[in-house]
C-alpha cells in the first residue's frame, strides 16, 4: 500500500464528506451542525473491512456535543469499500 496518506490528508477527508453527505440524515434522526476531521488510519488487518485499506474518521457534532462518528473505508486507489455511522 503506497503510504502517501500523509500528503494527501486533506483530499482523504474532502472526500470522506463527500459520502457522509449522500446520508439521509433526517431518515435516521442525526442532526449535526459541525463536521470535524478527525483521523486517517491504514488498516492492515480487521475482522469485517477488506484489508489494507485507508479508514478516514469524521465526527459529527450539534451545539459543540459530539452526536455521531462516520467512518469510511477506501482501497489505496480511493475506492469505496464500506462506511459505518454511530
Amino acid at each position: 500500500m503506497d503510504l502517501n496518506v500523509i500528503q494527501c490528508k486533506n483530499e482523504y477527508y474532502e472526500l470522506a464528506q463527500k459520502y457522509l453527505k449522500k446520508i439521509d440524515f433526517v431518515e435516521l434522526g442525526i442532526n449535526f451542525d459541525e463536521i470535524v476531521s478527525k483521523s486517517i488510519s491504514i488498516l492492515l488487518n480487521h475482522d469485517f473491512i477488506q484489508t489494507p485499506c485507508i479508514e478516514i474518521k469524521l465526527e459529527l457534532y450539534r451545539n459543540q456535543i459530539k452526536t455521531a462518528n462516520y467512518f469510511l473505508y477506501v482501497d489505496e486507489k480511493k475506492k469505496f469499500i464500506d462506511e459505518f455511522l454511530y
